[in-house]
């Protein structure tokens, strides 16, 4: 089921060790019908919320019609029915009014047995592999998600979570080096006019002493 998933994802995103297929079956792109849209997947309109079609052109379209031409192919529904009378409408281009295109497609493969009845009901058979497969497509798309986006994403959260708590660290502990400087700066200051006031005494007193000293060598004989 992992294999078939990551198979139906590489159909349109680029992933590693992509399968290489064999030969399509030659169905001409748009004559498939329209993949339903997933809703949790569909881009809605702001206003009305209708959902709104995403035009897709080039190598991507390529693509996705590969993709449904091996999925009709592989489902080997019982012919002759829709798949190949798209098939022979889209060999009718040539063929400018769709009507008689579609009329003339119908009577070359009602001598296959083919009837309206038959017809109508194998492209519901089609709509509903195509519902299945978009199931398939999204669950593997879910299952992507976790595990390259919705754990990274985890990842980035978490990493910024750390980025803000360390920010609110770093200023707590600025504060705190701006209090403990002043503290410093608040004693330092202190001390130093301890340290002066005390020698400024200390001198006074050294200098009373000896004139003391002076006076009593002078006055006691």
């Amino acid at each position: 089921m992992a294999s078939f998933g990551k198979k139906l994802l590489s159909a349109f995103v680029e992933m590693e060790d992509k399968p290489q297929d064999g030969p399509l079956p030659d169905l001409q792109p748009g004559t498939a019908p329209a993949v339903p849209a997933a809703p949790r997947r569909a881009t809605q309109d702001v206003a009305t919320g209708a959902p709104v079609r995403k035009q897709v052109t080039g190598e991507a379209a390529q693509k996705y019609q590969e993709h449904f031409n091996r999925l009709f192919a592989e489902a080997r529904l019982p012919g002759p029915g829709y798949l190949e009378f798209s098939r022979m409408t889209a060999a009718m281009q040539s063929i400018a009014d769709e009507k008689a295109r579609f009329c003339a497609a119908f009577a070359g493969l009602q001598v296959q047995g083919l009837d309206k009845e038959k017809l109508l009901s194998s492209a519901q058979d089609y709509l509903q592999l195509l519902a299945s497969d978009a199931v398939s497509f999204h669950q593997t798309i879910d299952a992507a998600l976790d595990e390259k986006v919705k754990s990274r994403k985890a990842a980035i959260e978490d990493g910024k979570a750390r980025i803000q708590q360390l920010s609110r660290e770093i200023m707590q502990l600025q504060q705190q080096l701006q209090q403990q400087e002043q503290e410093v700066a608040e004693s330092e200051a202190k001390l130093d006019t301890s340290a002066a006031g005390y020698n400024a005494a200390l001198l006074a007193e050294k200098d009373a002493l000896m004139k003391n000293i002076e006076k009593i060598n002078q006055h006691i004989l």
